[in-house]
């Protein structure tokens, strides 16, 4: 998708004429600068930004195309030196131009070193904490060594902030540790968790439909507070809070959106045999404001980095701390038997075996519009189609998918993907998929099928009827001509 404005000409539009006013530090002077918001100047604070990965690098962006000066660190030496080139290591839409406008005017800069942001006030932490395969619970292993090595270099009040999710009662055991280990330092944690979504991160940055600012003191609250001024004086909904209750809002709003996603998935399966439009049965049941339209489309069921990973945290808590949640644990299960599903209707159409066969993938990432693969439904049909002993042939326009497989390659186009193919199946919504005249492909693919799993194939188009389709909510339709 064409991005018609700048970032810096959205962030414009999206402040509604707010004048930043940018002083940089004079000698004497502490490193802080004043920005102008409606008819006060707020004094803003030194900023660092721990992990440069999908939440840290819109955090560290975002915060920088304000004005504000950021000091963004990571381990990772390549991804810091490529930073520093100005190329982001992730795929999101206008990231690529604000990194750039964001280091001309020199707002931004990039290092491996957290001794160079000793001079910082505020250090937001936006670290992996992924689930262990063996306790179901979230690893802090990444954050405990993050806050650690701030806590090393970081003056006196500086306010440690927390994007990363974490289990409930984390920041409360990190203030613990802190006051313990550093207490002439009076360092304190925030909870500050994100909702943006992977492929809009950067226009939700922008556009929060709240911002939720977790903490046991006042003054901490307030200084973060401050660094989203721009954000309150356009109305946004400020949550001031205690950080048990910050966290549990990040992993009850992940988990309520992976049941509304399960929960239509579990209507489509009802309406592919009964009948019906299961995509008129979402806009229908969407358009109650008491339920809105978001996270109803029937697919392959959820992935990404964080349902998965949130909703098997939280269920996990929740045994933990013996009050099991019931809904959570059954969307997780429901979500789980989804690629099984779909891969056993793959079967089927191809001749109940699978070895031998050659199947398209058409599109890796978990969703469109980002490049990130991680509990990608595609990624887990690849991975069951090879073990059925297909040979795969997958396409994505940004994602990429390294599997040591002697029967996986990865193409360059459509149609280097489908020659030979047996079946096609559509597994993410990129819209070059949605448009593609699949009549380009008749003469390559052994077979005319393909499965739909994102329901984009427009099933109106002149090709449709020389090709047998399937797709996630409806029942066959075989070819007619």
């Amino acid at each position: 998708m064409a991005v018609r404005d700048s970032p810096a000409a959205e962030t414009a539009r999206w402040l509604s004429g707010r004048r930043l006013c940018l002083t940089g530090p004079s000698k004497g002077l502490s490193p802080r600068h004043d920005y102008q918001c409606g008819n006060g100047i707020v004094q803003a604070e030194t900023i660092c930004v721990v992990g440069v990965g999908y939440v840290g690098l819109i955090q560290a962006v975002g915060l920088a195309s304000f004005g504000l000066k950021v000091k963004c660190v990571d381990l990772d030496a390549c991804k810091i030196e490529m930073l520093k080139k100005g190329v982001p290591p992730i795929f999101e839409e206008g990231l690529d131009e604000a990194l750039k406008e964001t280091i001309a005017r020199g707002l931004i800069t990039f290092t491996t070193d957290i001794a160079a942001a000793a001079d910082a006030d505020l250090f937001f932490v936006a670290v992996g904490t992924p689930t262990s395969e063996r306790t179901g619970n979230a690893r802090l292993d990444y954050l405990d060594a993050a806050v650690s090595d701030i806590a090393a270099v970081a003056p006196q009040d500086a306010v440690i902030v927390v994007k990363s999710t974490v289990p409930i009662g984390t920041c409360a055991g990190l203030q613990a540790r802190l006051d313990r280990d550093h207490p002439a330092k009076r360092l304190q944690i925030v909870s500050n968790p994100e909702f943006l979504r992977e492929g809009t991160a950067l226009k939700d940055f922008f556009n929060p439909e709240r911002i939720v600012i977790g903490g046991a003191g006042e003054s901490a609250r307030e200084r973060v507070r401050r660094s989203y001024a721009a954000f309150e004086e356009r109305g946004v909904p400020m949550i001031l809070t205690d950080t048990s209750t910050s966290e549990t809002i990040k992993y009850a709003a992940n988990a309520f959106l992976a049941t509304k996603v399960t929960f239509i998935n579990e209507i489509s399966d009802l309406v592919e045999t009964v009948g019906g439009d299961i995509d008129q049965v979402a806009r229908g049941i969407g358009l109650d404001s008491r339920i809105g339209p978001q996270f109803l489309k029937a697919g392959p069921g959820y992935g990404g980095s964080c349902f998965p990973k949130d909703t098997l945290a939280l269920a996990t808590i929740g045994r933990r701390h013996g009050v099991q949640q019931q809904i959570v644990e059954t969307v997780i299960r429901i979500n789980d038997s989804r690629r099984f599903h779909i891969l056993k209707r793959i079967e089927s159409a191809v001749g109940d075996k699978l070895a031998g066969k050659r199947i398209a993938v058409l599109g890796l990432a978990f969703k469109a519009n980002t490049d990130d693969v991680r509990d990608s439904p595609a990624v887990d049909l690849v991975h069951a189609l090879l073990e059925e002993g297909a040979d795969v042939r997958s396409f994505d326009p940004v994602a990429r998918l390294a599997v040591d497989h002697r029967s996986y390659r990865q193409c360059d186009s459509i149609a280097a993907a489908c020659e030979g193919a047996s079946a096609v199946l559509v597994a993410t919504e990129w819209a070059e998929f949605k448009s593609f005249d699949f009549a380009a492909v008749e003469a390559l693919v052994a077979r005319r099928y393909i499965f739909d799993m994102r329901r984009i194939v427009d099933v109106t188009a002149d090709w449709v009827p020389r090709w047998d389709i399937e797709r996630i909510g409806s029942p066959l339709m075989r070819a007619s001509l």
